[in-house]
């Protein structure tokens, strides 16, 4: 074979693979957003998102403030308690939906194969109820862990704009998320956005008034 054939024959191998892998990709791709929709995943994910983004952003928030007006200024201590709160309420957060989630689409899987008298494991309905499980677990995980982890970033700045100002930077950023979620439930519902903005900042101004109620000398 002359050396021309044998560079053209490489140049055809080393193709190979990216082409196989690019159609690979386009293939589960597509066949996770037909899961997607078959499943109707994206109105109960739109559910899980701000509630459970909404809890972590106020324990991370309870746990700054009770930590600031006990006067604790031990930044990486706190960054520390917020960080395990926050990775905890991930975890739970994940877990709980999971398993909720899949006992629900477990029983409307059974009743539908009893409607069908047909089983529907091994059929695009099953592959979609399994899928479902995991996306919407997965979000509302993240969301759970991403509220509080968020404010960290604040409080990690210390070293460059003091101790003081961290605090209130970590304060900032918890009323920038409450408002982004506000913004994020008005477009959802159609309603105005700073009136839906304004009902979860109050709702932090409570968690941020029972803190310091908590931490009140006697």
């Amino acid at each position: 074979m002359s050396r021309r054939h044998q560079k053209g024959a490489t140049a055809r191998r080393a193709s190979r693979p990216t082409g196989a892998s690019g159609s690979r990709a386009a293939t589960l791709v597509g066949r996770l957003k037909h899961l997607h929709e078959i499943a109707d995943v994206g109105e109960i994910a739109r559910r899980y998102f701000p509630m459970n983004a909404f809890d972590g952003v106020l324990t991370g928030l309870g746990i700054i403030t009770g930590s600031y007006f006990a006067s604790v200024r031990d930044v990486r201590t706190v960054v520390s308690v917020v960080a395990a709160a926050s990775l905890s309420l991930g975890v739970s957060g994940f877990y709980g939906s999971y398993l909720s989630e899949q006992a629900e689409r477990a029983r409307e899987l059974k009743e539908l194969e009893e409607t069908t008298l047909y089983g529907l494991e091994s059929t695009d309905i099953g592959a979609a109820s399994r899928y479902a499980t995991f996306a919407i677990a997965t979000v509302a995980g993240l969301s759970s862990a991403l509220g509080g982890l968020i404010l960290c970033v604040g409080l990690a700045l210390y070293p460059v704009v003091g101790v003081e100002t961290s605090f209130y930077l970590a304060w900032g950023l918890a009323v920038a998320e409450l408002f982004l979620l506000g913004a994020f439930l008005s477009r959802v519902s159609r309603g105005r956005m700073f009136v839906s903005a304004a009902k979860l900042i109050l709702a932090g101004g409570v968690a941020f008034g029972l803190s310091l109620l908590l931490n009140a000398p006697a």
